[in-house]
């Protein structure tokens, strides 16, 4: 039989759970309103932006795509035939993030840097927009991964690594000139809270990690494998590699484990 992964989302102990679930987004909120209500959103942006960090444009290029749908997407393939309730988690919070981000996006109609600063003022690196600022929308997506891993019963080392890498996709939105702080902050706030309530309604749908549907989503994140190696960037050319290394090694992972899932003898 394959692993399910049945798991409550209260499966850590509710001290620990409690931590994680409210720590995260109140620092986040609570470092927001200080830059909101010192005015130093824009006077932040120029100083992370246009500071001189170590790593070059390449670097800061991957590190940006660690908050990419797709690359989180593709991430799931090394839980496949383990934590179903993981991918479950990951594929509800798909639907109920990207419904409260755009809904931010389209209510709040912030102008990126781009849009509002002239082009000697900021660095931008790949992808560039002028709308569409806050929430960050990477942030978001790297935030509600991360928050899976930490809401759900996984190694600390696995929790810590997760959220360190948000942290660093968050920070290079603005290393890259497409997002404020604010943006950021928030971001991070709701792609957390939203993954907490998508784990919540994964636990109400058991029927999420049952065979069949496992079976249909693991199809999915192959297809997306295949997508990303066919020639899709992300908006970060020089970051290229990333959709070439990730897919084959979540594919090397997936792999052995797809024959029990999928019912094949060997």
């Amino acid at each position: 039989m394959v692993d399910n992964g049945m798991h409550s989302p209260n499966s850590l102990p509710r001290l620990e759970y409690l931590r994680w679930l409210l720590a995260v987004p109140l620092i986040a909120l609570l470092l927001a309103l200080l830059v909101w209500l010192g005015g130093v959103n824009q006077s932040l942006f120029l100083w992370i932006n246009g500071y001189d960090w170590p790593a070059a444009e390449p670097v800061w290029s991957a590190i940006t795509l660690l908050g990419d749908a797709l690359t989180l997407v593709i991430l799931l393939l090394f839980f496949v035939g383990r934590r179903a309730d993981f991918i479950w988690s990951v594929m509800v919070a798909l639907v109920v993030v990207s419904v409260v981000l755009h809904s931010g996006k389209s209510l709040f109609a912030v102008s990126r840097p781009p849009g509002v600063l002239d082009a000697e003022q900021l660095r931008t690196i790949g992808f560039v927009a002028y709308n569409g600022s806050f929430p960050s929308g990477h942030t978001t997506a790297a935030f509600a991964f991360a928050g899976a891993i930490c809401l759900l019963r996984f190694p600390h080392w696995l929790k810590w690594t997760a959220l360190a890498l948000a942290l660093l996709a968050g920070f290079s939105r603005m290393v890259v000139g497409i997002h404020w702080p604010l943006d950021v902050l928030v971001g991070a706030a709701t792609g957390w809270l939203g993954m907490a309530l998508s784990i919540w309604l994964a636990s109400l749908m058991p029927w999420g990690q049952g065979l069949w549907a496992q079976r249909v989503i693991t199809v999915l994140l192959l297809l997306a494998s295949g997508y990303a190696l066919w020639g899709f960037d992300g908006g970060y050319p020089a970051a290229r590699w990333v959709y070439l290394v990730l897919p084959l090694l979540a594919l090397a992972v997936a792999l052995p484990r797809l024959p029990r899932l999928f019912g094949v003898s060997r």
